[in-house]
């Protein structure tokens, strides 16, 4: 709601606006004005409210349609023989300037035609004179509540409209991507995007994607437009063909759009927090820029194109290729305060667009991060079970591994079947065939309670395997549910055995039930949690509680039962790359 004094200025400008067109036109057709004599004013008002009620609400446009009325006579779109304006006046009111120019130029024909017969009583010079008058006079007046603009809008005259606009990528920035076959890696070459056209029967697509590499890298995307223009106002002026986004704004005039192609890039991005190929199908923003191609939008008859314009997305290039592989250590005793001796158990490979990349980092992260950190589980197993009560210092051989076994990944930023006309989609395909846990533990000690010696012997042997395929070379379904699988959640439980020892007292511990406690974690990928997109390689495990359910036969007391407890729920380590 405008506030009152505005309300009333502007009340007044259309009054005068009114008044000024009754002014005009009486002027222009003085025939028409002897006629009408004092009903001018109204006149000139029933045209106004037919004008406002079909959606016209420029002056010029108003002032056009009324000065056809002067011609033809009042709501002559209602009459028969005038079924051509009831057409035109029946087209959206969003395009009410292509709509009011094409009357006029109907009109001309159709006084043309009268001419032509020895019927006309106005000559289509006539109509000419006045209209361009009428523009000349109130063509920059704005629209009704909004007569006083502080930019007027343009009021274009001559035809000048565009046919059809081609965009293609003209030289694509990558060509190949990863495939698995047949137990192999290899590069396939990708399908280059169809050319895509806008007419009037197809527009203009929202966006338009690209792949591209950032700048000074190579080799460059090459974008073209081709335009076709089905009349030109001025070939200094239009098409005006405008890029604008992170390198400023270029600009192309008149014949420059018939053919124009100008490099495109990409955003540069952030290096992967582990080194290369450490981020998993990492979704990194596109560069985003802006592409018009302009033109009066208007055509002497028919749809108007109009002016075209989209926004360009240009998506990260490069393709990504990550193989892993892991072998497990052999068994091997565990010794308070002794890490087990490095060994080269991780082999990774980490290509890019073909060209290897430095997987140190990411090797390290695996050797001196998740086996450290498996080595030093056991360090804390052994340690918890010399803080048992009741427990002598207890003997641990043990094999464990996370993530042993074969892995591939290849990821990269693809366009779908839709090419150009549609948002670009992280393309993924993994191979696993992997373990999540190999365990073989076995820890030897002697429990001393109740008067009784025994033997215990602890056992947590098992697996949980981790092998799948996944693929996701299409929009539809999301990144997400399809990686989501790619982990395996175990429970390894342990086992005891209880062997009693003599003792002076003839009192015998014994095994009364299956002990409890079990190794429990999970191995695989997760959406990184250390920021940003991607997935990484992720594992945890810790220790659930673990108890003995004993019996002790004593010769004088006879037998009872007792729970003698070994480690309370316990954390062991929650590792990742990222």
């Amino acid at each position: 709601m405008h506030p009152p004094d505005t309300e009333a200025l502007e009340a007044a400008a259309w009054a005068s606006f009114l008044q000024r067109l009754g002014e005009h036109l009486g002027a222009q057709w003085p025939l028409m004005q002897e006629r009408l004599g004092d009903r001018l004013p109204a006149f000139i008002e029933l045209c106004a409210q037919q004008a406002l009620q079909r959606g016209f609400q420029r002056a010029a446009s108003m002032a056009r349609i009324a000065n056809l009325w002067f011609v033809w006579g009042p709501a002559f779109n209602e009459r028969p023989g005038f079924e051509w304006a009831a057409a035109l006046l029946a087209q959206p009111p969003e395009q009410e300037w292509l709509v009011v120019h094409q009357l006029v130029q109907r009109s001309l024909l159709e006084l043309k035609k009268l001419q032509d017969l020895g019927q006309a009583r106005i000559e289509p010079a006539a109509l000419t004179g006045a209209d361009q008058r009428l523009i000349d006079t109130f063509g920059r007046l704005g629209r009704q509540g909004e007569l006083t603009p502080r930019e007027p809008p343009p009021v274009p005259l001559k035809a000048c409209d565009l046919e059809a606009v081609e965009l293609r990528l003209l030289e694509p920035a990558v060509t190949e991507h990863y495939v698995y076959a047949a137990g192999n890696w290899t590069r396939a070459p990708i399908t280059a995007p169809a050319p895509m056209r806008v007419d009037i029967t197809n527009p203009a697509p929202r966006l338009v994607a690209v792949l591209a590499h950032p700048p000074g890298a190579k080799p460059r995307a090459m974008v073209q437009l081709r335009s076709r223009s089905h009349a030109v106002c001025n070939t200094d002026v239009h098409p005006a063909l405008g890029f604008g986004g992170t390198h400023g704004r270029w600009r192309w005039l008149g014949h420059e759009t018939r053919a124009a192609s100008w490099p495109v890039h990409t955003l540069a991005q952030p290096g992967a927090p582990a080194g290369p190929g450490s981020a998993i199908a990492e979704e990194t923003s596109p560069d985003i820029y802006k592409l018009d191609l302009d033109v009066c939008g208007l055509r002497d008859e028919g749809a108007a194109l109009g002016s075209v314009g989209t926004q360009l997305w240009a998506w990260p290039a490069t393709q990504w290729l990550l193989t892993l592989e892991r072998q497990a250590a052999e068994s091997q005793p565990v010794v308070v305060g002794r890490e087990p001796a490095q060994r080269n158990a991780t082999r990774v490979s980490v290509e890019c667009d073909g060209q290897p990349r430095d997987a140190a980092t990411l090797r390290r992260r695996f050797e001196q991060g998740l086996d450290t950190a498996t080595a030093s589980a056991l360090q804390a197993l052994l340690a918890t079970l010399g803080a048992v009560e009741g427990l002598a210092p207890a003997s641990l051989e043990a094999r464990l591994a996370l993530l042993t076994g074969r892995a591939a990944f290849t990821w990269g930023w693809a366009l779908g079947p839709a090419g150009m006309n549609a948002r670009a989609f992280m393309r993924m395909l993994g191979a696993l065939e992997m373990q999540a846990i190999q365990a073989d533990l076995h820890a030897e000690t002697e429990l001393t309670l109740a008067g009784g010696r025994a033997r215990v012997r602890l056992h947590c042997t098992g697996s949980t395997a981790l092998a799948l395929q996944l693929r996701r070379e299409a929009a539809e379904p999301p990144l997400a549910p399809t990686l989501l699988p790619a982990k395996a959640a175990f429970k390894l439980p342990f086992s005891a055995e209880v062997t009693p020892l003599a003792t002076d007292t003839g009192t015998l511990l014994q095994l009364a039930a299956p002990c409890s406690g079990a190794l429990v974690g999970e191995a695989g990928i997760r959406p990184r949690l250390s920021g940003g997109s991607g997935w990484e390689w992720y594992a945890s495990l810790r220790l659930e509680p673990a108890a003995l359910p004993l019996r002790v036969l004593d010769p004088v007391l006879g037998a009872r039962l007792l729970t003698h407890p070994l480690w309370d729920a316990k954390p062991l380590f929650d590792w990742s790359v990222g």
